[in-house]
C-alpha cells in the first residue's frame, strides 16, 4: 500500500481502501455482511481498481468486486493471484521458497522438515509447498508432514502444538507459509520448552513487521511490497489509455535469512527491532487504552436514548485522534436505530442511497450530524485536485446487523495494526448496545403510555393524572406560575346507566371527553380521573374566564349530541380551582376545592334533568 500511495501522490490521485476483515472461521451470513463493504463503491466514480487479491480470504470478496467493476468497464489489475481477463502483477512464490529450502539444507544441514501450510487448496500455499519439496528432493529429501489450517497466528499455535503433543519427534525445521503462522509456531514450541533456533528452526514468508521486531527475528521470504505497489499503480494508469487484459509481470521473491533459522540479521533489521523495543511500553499502554477508553465510553453512553444524545456524548467521549487521526467518521444505515429486531432485514445488496453521519471529526473538531448520499462514500468527499488523500473504509458489523462503516482519512497505518480490528469490534458492540437500549426505551414509553391511558377516552387514566397532570401543577408552582385545575363531572350518570344502559353510559363518557378536548386551549393536559369524572390542567392567565369556558364547553357538547344523534339527556358540570405558587395543599385538596365550586352547577343540572330538559 505504501508503494501505491507514493506513486498516486505524485499524480495527485486520491485512494480509497476498502477492507472487509473476513476471517476463515466466520460463517456465511457474517461473511455476506462484511463483503457488503465492497458494494459501497460506485465503480463509475473511480478511474481504476487495484485488487489485492491475495488478501481475500473467501471467494465472495473476489466475486463481489469483479461483478461490480467488470460490468462498468473500469480498468482493474490484480496482485499475486491471476484472474481471468484482468492484468496481473505478482511475485514468484516459488523462487524465494526454493532459496529458503536450499539454505536450510546447505547452511544448517536440515533433513526433517514439516510444512505448515495455510488453507488446503490455496494457490500460493501450493506453489510454496512445491518449491520447498523441489529444494528437498534435490538432496534426496522429502517433506515429513504438511499441516493445514488458516493463515492465522492462533491456528498455527494450536495445530503445531497438537502435532508436538502427539508424541512425534521434533523435526529439524518447521517451514511456514507465512510469517503469522511462523510466529504462532515459535510460541507453541516455546510454551513446551522447545526453543527456536536452538532446538528447531522456524521460517515464514512475507516479511511482515511483526516478524522483524520479535525474538527470534523470523527468517522469511520478501515479496518487496513497496516495489509491487508502485508497479501496480503505474500499470493501472497505463491500462486506462492502453488496455491489455492479458498483461502479466512476475518478479522474483527473495529469501531473507535471520535469527529463527540460526543466522545473523542485518544491522538495519536490528536497529528497527531496537526502536520497537524502546517503544514497547507505549505500544502496550496504547493497546490497553483502547479497552480502557471503550469501558469509559460504555459507561458514558449507557443510557443514550437518541442520536442527538450520542453526538453530544461522543464530542467528549470519542477521543481517538491519536490513533485514528484527526479526521474520521462513523456512518450508519438510517434504519439501524429505527427498526426493531422483528422489522430488521439484513442488507446484502449495498447501502441505502442516503446514509447518516452519526459522528465525525474534521481536523480534530466534532462536526454536526447529517445525512449524505452514499455515492460520496466518505461524507462530503469531492476531489480537491490539490494533493493526494487516502481513505480507509471498514465495515461496522455485528452478527446479522449491517450497522454501516467507519471512514478514516490519511491514516492508512491502522491497516497494519490488529488494534484497529479490536477498535472496530468494540465500536460494533457499543452501537448494538445503544440500539438495544433505544429500542427498549421506545417500548417502555409505549407500555407506559398504555399503562397511563384510559382505553375508552384516550385521555390519561387516574395513574396518568397522578404522574402527568398533577406533576404539571407542581412544576408550575416551582416556576412561580399560576395553574388552574378544571374538574368536570357528568350529570346524573347513574340514571343514564340504569335507564338507558351501560352502552349509553360509555357513549356519554366518550362524548364528554371529546367535548372537553375541543373546548380547551392547545397544550392543556386532560385525564379521566375515575368513572364520570374528568380533570384538566393548564396555565392560569388573567384573561381566562370560567364562565366563558363553561359556555364554550356546553355549546361544544350540545353540538356533539346533535351530531351523534344521542337520544338520552347528557350534560356535565365544571368546577375549578386556581393554584398559586404560594398555595399549599395536596392534589386531593385542590380537587375538593374544584368540586365545591362545581356543586351549585351540579344542583342546577340535576333539576334540569328531573324536569326532562336534558340540559
Amino acid at each position: 500500500l505504501g508503494g501505491i500511495r507514493d506513486a498516486a501522490a505524485a499524480d495527485g490521485i486520491d485512494i480509497f481502501v476498502y477492507v472487509s476483515y473476513i476471517l476463515w472461521e466466520q460463517n456465511d451470513a457474517y461473511t455476506e455482511n462484511r463483503v457488503n463493504i465492497f458494494r459501497a463503491a460506485d465503480p463509475s466514480e473511480y478511474i481504476g481498481a487495484i485488487l489485492l487479491t491475495n488478501t481475500f480470504n473467501v471467494k465472495a470478496e473476489q466475486q463481489t468486486i469483479l461483478s461490480r467493476f467488470s460490468a462498468s468497464g473500469v480498468p482493474m489489475i490484480s496482485s499475486e493471484i491471476r484472474l481471468p481477463g484482468i492484468p496481473f502483477i505478482g511475485t514468484s512464490n516459488y523462487k524465494g521458497m526454493y532459496e529458503l529450502g536450499r539454505h536450510l539444507i546447505e547452511v544448517h544441514h536440515v533433513k526433517n522438515v514439516v510444512y505448515v501450510s495455510g488453507i488446503e487448496g490455496n494457490e500460493e500455499c501450493i506453489i510454496r509447498g512445491r518449491a520447498l519439496s523441489d529444494a528437498l528432493k534435490e538432496s534426496g529429501l522429502e517433506i515429513l508432514d504438511t499441516l493445514y489450517g488458516s493463515f492465522a497466528f492462533y491456528n498455527a499455535y494450536q495445530t503445531v502444538g497438537e502435532w508436538i503433543d502427539s508424541g512425534r519427534p521434533v523435526p529439524d525445521a518447521f517451514v511456514c507459509a507465512n510469517d503469522q503462522m511462523a510466529l504462532g509456531t515459535v510460541s507453541a514450541l516455546h510454551s513446551r520448552g522447545i526453543e527456536t533456533p536452538q532446538d528447531v528452526i522456524v521460517t515464514g514468508f512475507d516479511q511482515i513487521a511483526e516478524g522483524q521486531t520479535t525474538y527470534p527475528m523470523i527468517a522469511t521470504v520478501s515479496r518487496q511490497w513497496n516495489r509491487m505497489g508502485t508497479n501496480l499503480y503505474r500499470e493501472l494508469i497505463s491500462q486506462i489509455s492502453h488496455p491489455d487484459p492479458g498483461y502479466e509481470h512476475l518478479y522474483d521473491s527473495r529469501f531473507v535469512p535471520s535469527e529463527s533459522c540460526g543466522c545473523k540479521p542485518k544491522r538495519e533489521a536490528l536497529k528497527t527491532r531496537l526502536e520497537k523495543i524502546r517503544n514497547v511500553s507505549y505500544e502496550i499502554t496504547h493497546n490497553d487504552m483502547i479497552e480502557f477508553m471503550f469501558q469509559s465510553i460504555r459507561g458514558a453512553m449507557t443510557k443514550i436514548e437518541n442520536r442527538e444524545q450520542f453526538y453530544e456524548t461522543a464530542c467528549t467521549s470519542l477521543r481517538f485522534q491519536e490513533y485514528l487521526g484527526g479526521t474520521y467518521c462513523i456512518c450508519t444505515d438510517p434504519m439501524f436505530f429505527d427498526s426493531t429486531d422483528d422489522d430488521y432485514e439484513p442488507r446484502h445488496d449495498g447501502y441505502p442511497d442516503t446514509m447518516e453521519v452519526l459522528f465525525e471529526r474534521i481536523k480534530n473538531e466534532p462536526v454536526g450530524q447529517r445525512t449524505y448520499p452514499v455515492s460520496e462514500v466518505y461524507p462530503g468527499y469531492h476531489p480537491e485536485g490539490t494533493g493526494s488523500d487516502i481513505y480507509v473504509i471498514a465495515p461496522l458489523i455485528h452478527m446479522d446487523y449491517n450497522i454501516g462503516y467507519v471512514g478514516i482519512k490519511n491514516r492508512p497505518e491502522v491497516l497494519y495494526d490488529l488494534r484497529f480490528l479490536k477498535w472496530l469490534n468494540n465500536m460494533d458492540t457499543l452501537l448494538i448496545s445503544i440500539r438495544q437500549y433505544m429500542i427498549s426505551q421506545r417500548f417502555n414509553s409505549k407500555l407506559k403510555s398504555i399503562y397511563m391511558t384510559d382505553f375508552l377516552t384516550g385521555m390519561h387514566n387516574r395513574t396518568g393524572c397522578e404522574d402527568v397532570l398533577f406533576r404539571y401543577i407542581e412544576e408550575e408552582k416551582e416556576a412561580g406560575r399560576k395553574a388552574i385545575l378544571l374538574f368536570t363531572d357528568i350529570d346524573c350518570m347513574k340514571t343514564v346507566n340504569d335507564v338507558y344502559g351501560h352502552l349509553s353510559g360509555d357513549i356519554a363518557i366518550k362524548t364528554t371527553a371529546e367535548g372537553i378536548r375541543r373546548s380547551l386551549p392547545e397544550g392543556w393536559l386532560t385525564g379521566r380521573f375515575g368513572g364520570d369524572e374528568f380533570v384538566a390542567v393548564g396555565p392560569y392567565t388573567d384573561d381566562f374566564s370560567i364562565e366563558e369556558y363553561r359556555k364554550r364547553f356546553n355549546d361544544c357538547l350540545a353540538g356533539l349530541i346533535e351530531q351523534q344523534k344521542i337520544s338520552f339527556p347528557l350534560s356535565a358540570s365544571v368546577g375549578f380551582s386556581v393554584i398559586t405558587p404560594d398555595r399549599s395543599g395536596t392534589i386531593e385538596a385542590f380537587i375538593r376545592s374544584a368540586d365545591e365550586s362545581m356543586y351549585q352547577e351540579k344542583e342546577k343540572a340535576h333539576k334540569r334533568f328531573r324536569a326532562g330538559t336534558g340540559r
